[in-house]
């Protein structure tokens, strides 16, 4: 697992904070690579990022927005699911949450494990939720009522 900064997106809004990663040495964030990877499925692309701003400017991210679980237990990923295609988060509560990547599960896949480059996916979002989450519970991340996550020093390794 590479080393990464948590960035604000253009979809956060007055009632949630949309976040993303981007990991060392790239000049893109997760979000913007899951957009790009998956350019051939326009219409569930549309229909994320629709959900996106929804999210950070309408409803909030409420937990029926998102299929819950998808991690390992207590580590709070989940996915935000249009048609095939599942984009990755760490869905920290109805104010705040911090996307990475994600892509296409084939309909021969029962679950998104049962792809590999799905399942790189999936682990690479729960590897960056442990940090995050071990941040959290350290102090080195605090959450503001608003969604805002005040970062201190923190060393992601």
């Amino acid at each position: 697992m590479k080393n990464f900064e948590i960035i604000d997106t253009d979809f956060s809004g007055s009632k949630a904070k949309i976040y993303t990663v981007i990991e060392e040495g790239s000049d893109i964030s997760l979000l913007e690579e899951f957009f790009e990877e998956n350019a051939e499925y326009k219409q569930e692309l549309n229909e994320i990022l629709n959900r996106l701003k929804i999210i950070g400017n309408e409803h909030g991210a409420r937990s029926n927005y998102f299929k819950e679980h998808e991690g390992s237990p207590g580590d709070k990923v989940a996915v935000l699911k249009a048609g095939h295609l599942r984009l990755f988060c760490l869905y920290i509560d109805c104010t705040v949450v911090c996307f990475g990547s994600g892509g296409y599960k084939p309909p021969e896949a029962r679950a998104w494990q049962d792809d590999d480059w799905l399942k790189e996916k999936g682990e690479q979002m729960k590897a960056i939720a442990n940090k995050i989450n071990q941040a959290i519970v350290d102090k080195d991340i605090t959450i503001e009522d608003n969604g805002t996550l005040t970062i201190n020093y923190w060393d992601y390794e």
